[in-house]
């Protein structure tokens, strides 16, 4: 039974939000399945070779870390619109007198919309990012029979580094999320007392509590002030620009356990712990509200 009610309220969210995280997503997928087969039979693939690598494979890389670059900025946009309209949007359609009808408690509730929300959700959108970089993979092969200035690699090498480029990308989405997660959980908690007023929100309230220190502490602080300098640094996460140009520029293929020990030696682990440990009081005083005061 403890199982059953977890799943069947993580496919819950999951059919309510499948258009956002699946059907828009493939319908992308598909007009750059359709723009890539037109440009094959159309002969419109010479502006390929105008990028000047002298290795076709490491265009094939930085082109797949574009794409999944695409789509992990989708996945940050719609996954804020998720957080900030998910943990009321049962309060719009009545749906939560049901859920209070059930021997489920407030927080499992809001844990469910959570979870599906860092885990579910952001491995849906890397699996069509993936099938991306396959499409990448057959439109570059072909694409070496009708250029003449593109050297395509061994199709092995370029699928071995599909594969390194993809665990890192996994990696990256799961350090990257429970990163972040103080801020999610802060969107939806906003949600819970303010509904869709918590997008505009979850910006207003920093951005004044930052203005309000710098005039009450004008000149003694540093600038910019502790709380905007404090987010700044809590907002920022990945690779450096200098370990980016090295990707870039690095005359060997990608190697999944360079970077993956490039992103988690630069992790300030003691803000990942307050950050988790915010994440779940946030999440449990919402529920708290909604349990108290939503009746």
């Amino acid at each position: 039974m403890f199982l059953k009610s977890w799943r069947a309220l993580l496919v819950r969210e999951y059919l309510e939000h499948r258009m956002a995280f699946v059907y828009f997503p493939l319908g992308i997928l598909a007009l750059f399945a359709l723009s890539a087969l037109s440009g094959i039979l159309l002969n419109r693939l010479h502006f390929a070779h105008e990028f000047g690598f002298g290795s076709g494979l490491k265009l094939f890389e930085l082109g797949y870390l574009i794409l999944l670059a695409v789509w992990f900025a989708y996945f940050a946009v719609a996954g804020f619109f998720y957080f900030g309209d998910s943990f009321s949007a049962d309060r719009r359609n009545n749906a939560m007198f049901f859920w209070k009808s059930m021997p489920i408690s407030d927080v499992k509730i809001l844990v469910s919309k959570f979870l599906a929300g860092i885990t579910l959700f952001p491995l849906l959108i890397l699996l069509i990012g993936a099938a991306s970089g396959l499409l990448f993979f057959v439109v570059f092969n072909i694409a070496g029979y009708t250029l003449s200035g593109l050297i395509v690699p061994d199709p092995l090498a370029m699928l071995t580094s599909f594969a390194h480029i993809t665990a890192f990308a996994l990696v990256y989405v799961v350090f990257g999320v429970i990163w972040y997660a103080p801020f999610l959980a802060w969107v939806g908690a906003l949600s819970t007392v303010f509904g869709r007023w918590s997008l505009p929100l979850a910006f207003v309230i920093p951005g004044l509590a930052s203005v309000v220190e710098n005039m009450v502490g004008f000149g003694q602080i540093p600038r910019g002030g502790y709380i905007w300098g404090y987010l700044s640094q809590r907002l920022s996460f990945g690779l450096s620009d200098n370990q980016l140009e090295l990707l870039a520029v690095a005359p060997v293929s990608f190697d999944v356990r360079t970077y993956v020990w490039l992103l988690l030696r630069d992790v300030d682990w003691t803000q990942m712990a307050i950050g988790v440990v915010f994440t779940a009081a946030v999440i449990w005083l919402a529920s708290e509200y909604r349990r108290r005061r939503i009746a």
